[in-house]
């Protein structure tokens, strides 16, 4: 692909859009997207990652967006079009915890926001299964939390993941 510069031109039509990051440092969501676009941005997604635009702000573990990075972009206006804001403060992509039940990172995947469960304590984990395979997991920090949910891209690695219509099921972890 071309070189993508600085003062790229992003046009969101409504729904999800796949777009790249083209500034040269990591940037906070907050900084990085106008507010006239961020009021629009319902939600962001990376590899791995999430991010929902609540009233109270973002939660999620996509706390930056990075260079050489996609993401998905899902927009709840009209088409709209906008430039990244140039950083001003060094921000960094959230470095989360491995999974203490690895499982494959998918290109179908889903993201769970969990609010709070019953007796859940800081460094409990939250699993998500597909019957008895670990399809995601994310490790509770107190707050709202993204549970990503890998589903079945026709690769062997990610054979009984999760199918088109299907649930996952979730489990607590106890530290």
């Amino acid at each position: 692909g071309a070189e993508c510069s600085e003062e790229t031109e992003y046009a969101l039509n409504l729904g999800n859009n796949l777009i790249s990051y083209t500034l040269s440092d990591c940037g906070s969501i907050e900084e990085v997207l106008p507010d006239d676009v961020e009021e629009c941005v319902y939600a962001i997604a990376g590899e791995g990652v999430a991010a929902l635009n609540t009233d109270s702000g973002w939660v999620g573990s996509l706390t930056a967006l990075c260079p050489n990075e996609g993401y998905w972009f899902v927009n709840q206006c009209d088409d709209i079009e906008f430039r990244f804001n140039e950083t001003t403060s060094l921000a960094r992509s959230v470095s989360l915890k491995e999974s203490p039940y690895p499982y494959y990172q998918s290109s179908q995947q889903a993201f769970y926001f969990i609010q709070s469960i019953e007796n859940i304590k800081v460094g409990d984990w939250i699993l998500a299964y597909n019957g008895d395979k670990v399809i995601g997991a994310r490790q509770w920090q107190g707050a709202i939390v993204d549970v990503p949910a890998m589903g079945n891209d026709g690769s062997d690695i990610t054979n009984g993941y999760m199918e088109e219509n299907s649930t996952p099921q979730f489990k607590l972890l106890k530290n």
